[in-house]
């Protein structure tokens, strides 16, 4: 016997098929979908039948069996079982659908893309969690150990206004830690705090972190051994040093705010191809940092006011040297001294 699998648009059921899933549907309880047929109903003429949804055609004026003879009984019948089997084959490709969408501890939101609804699955973690997809807080979590660990490529963490605390800024403990994935953005208004690292990037690529409060961490970005990073819009303060980059490339540093950061705002080891654009570094020893084997990097625009040492390009290495790019700086001291405007 050849099935024809219900996904074809062009169903070809025989008579076995038919009896078998008319069968199926009367084992099923047909309260659910208010499904009436006329072997049910008496052949009176006072009995009013109910009327179904139009589009699952089950009653209609040709097939509600109330008619006052049974000379047509027998091709009536054959015209409910087909019915009944396109019902069924319905039911079933919706229950497929239906079991594809994975239950945890999870909220589904639909969403149209290209004409076609797709579930999107949100989840709240908790301290410690491996997380992937959407991720979003729904409270604030206060954390013995690590707070978050990336497990996938393409995560979404959405702080949702709330915090992220950890045991404190001398234990060995991450805020959220993104090792080895790509494309992981960051964002939402949200505070990480009390972490030997808040926000620890390692061997990962395309990560995004935007309007994040990041305060009284040892290292409030620490990122290692990554390509194309994007740290924009945060709050940094009160940390032992804001952003560090360490053998990474490609990373814009830009329009954060950053305050009382112990040792550095600002800090490259073994860093190129990076722009520092347009912060705000005050109050701490370097604002901003270059060692000796960081190259290629452009500083730009940036107000650095009121540090020890405002821009130290590597202890006084002359740029030439390093090739690093430092144009419209805001600031007083620097070594070599001329890196800031109109000094």
């Amino acid at each position: 016997m050849k099935v024809v699998m219900p996904s074809c648009k062009n169903l070809l059921l025989n008579s076995s098929l038919t009896i078998l899933f008319f069968s199926i549907l009367f084992q099923s309880p047909l309260s659910t979908n208010n499904m009436v047929f006329s072997s049910t109903v008496n052949d009176s003429a006072d009995v009013k039948l109910p009327q179904l949804d139009p589009d699952r055609n089950i009653i209609t004026s040709q097939n509600t069996g109330n008619s006052k003879s049974n000379t047509n009984d027998e091709s009536q019948n054959q015209i409910e079982q087909e019915q009944a089997s396109n019902v069924s084959l319905k039911d079933e490709q919706t229950n497929e659908e239906t079991s594809e969408i994975p239950q945890a501890n999870q909220e589904g939101a639909s969403q149209s893309s290209g004409g076609q609804q797709q579930s999107i699955v949100e989840i709240h973690p908790a301290c410690g969690q491996n997380v992937q997809g959407n991720v979003k807080l729904i409270s604030n979590l206060i954390c013995k150990g690590d707070g978050l660990i990336v497990g996938a490529n393409n995560t979404n963490i959405d702080m949702n206004g709330f915090s992220l605390k950890g045991p404190g800024l001398d234990s060995n403990k991450v805020g959220i830690m993104i090792a080895g994935q790509h494309n992981v953005t960051i964002s939402g208004n949200g505070i990480v705090t009390g972490f030997q690292s808040g926000i620890y990037l390692s061997g990962s690529n395309d990560v995004f972190v935007h309007d994040i409060n990041t305060n009284n961490n040892k290292v409030a970005f620490y990122v290692t051994g990554s390509q194309n990073s994007e740290i924009t819009n945060n709050m940094i303060n009160k940390n032992t040093i804001g952003v560090a980059l360490h053998s990474s490339e490609g990373a814009d540093i830009k329009f954060n705010q950053l305050s009382q950061n112990k040792l550095s705002g600002v800090t490259l080891i073994n860093s190129a191809n990076n722009l520092i654009n347009g912060n705000n570094i005050l109050n701490t020893t370097n604002g901003i940092f270059l060692d000796t084997q960081s190259s290629l990097n452009y500083v730009d625009f940036n107000n650095v006011f009121n540090n020890v040492l405002d821009i130290n390009n590597a202890n006084n290495l002359p740029i030439n040297i390093n090739n690093n790019h430092y144009t419209n700086n805001n600031c007083l001291t620097s070594l070599p001294s001329g890196l800031c405007i109109g000094r």
